[in-house]
């Protein structure tokens, strides 16, 4: 008998993060602020406004979202535990944490955050039916001929049926105090907002650096060993 073998998969982590509604709202609140109030860089009828691009890409900073980051850490540390890594000898850090608002008729082009390692998603407000997460994976391990995985062979019918051994893109249903922790590297995006609510998100960018690099070739060292080359 024949046997399939389904090798170099992408783990995507998700969870609840269990903070309670009050708190959710409070921090949808905050990011709500910021958009009104601040630049909106990067807006328009079909893109969402993303706080890295308007100067409020450091939440990690802020006393009133440490909740919130605790709970992320936690969930960090189970990421790292399902792919078999010892999160003890880890330091994760926050490099930067923004919040992202979507309003109807909006969403976030694909993208990825090549100056990380692990990303993370937190949905803190997300009335029903504003959108869900997308992962793009632009050249398919499965698709032999370029384009073979396109809505073009779908259309004609030479895809039979789509799953996950033959797409570019998965849809991943969210909903609010969702979690989703992922590789930096790897594309997503939204689906737009096809309803009159609003998706609020908080992105967080995580680098990790080792507690000891002693005898250690690759990753990064700790990053009190790190040293600004104009301070030398």
């Amino acid at each position: 008998m024949a046997t399939i073998l389904n090798c170099f998969p992408l783990t995507v982590y998700k969870d609840r993060l269990g903070l309670d509604q009050a708190y959710r709202r409070q921090i949808g609140d905050a990011v709500i602020n910021a958009y009104r109030t601040g630049s909106k860089a990067g807006v328009s009828k079909t893109s969402a406004w993303t706080g890295d691009r308007n100067g409020r890409e450091f939440l990690h900073l802020e006393p009133a979202m440490a909740p919130m980051f605790k709970g992320v850490h936690a969930r960090m540390v189970d990421y790292l535990r399902a792919l078999k890594i010892d999160p003890s000898k880890l330091d994760l850090h926050y490099t930067r944490s923004w919040g992202t608002v979507s309003e109807p008729g909006q969403s976030i082009r694909r993208h990825r955050h090549n100056q990380s390692h692990i990303s993370v998603v937190y949905y803190p407000v997300k009335d029903a039916g504003t959108g869900n997460l997308v992962f793009h994976l632009p050249d398919p391990l499965n698709e032999f001929s370029p384009g073979l995985f396109e809505q073009h062979s779908r259309d004609m019918g030479l895809i039979t049926e789509s799953n996950i051994l033959n797409s570019e893109m998965v849809d991943l249903p969210v909903e609010e105090d969702d979690i989703v922790i992922f590789p930096s590297k790897t594309y997503h995006g939204t689906e737009p907002n096809n309803t009159p609510g609003t998706r609020i998100s908080i992105a967080i960018d995580v680098v990790i650096t080792l507690k000891d690099s002693g005898g250690v070739e690759y990753l990064m060292p700790p990053a009190e060993k790190w040293r600004k080359s104009q301070d030398v």
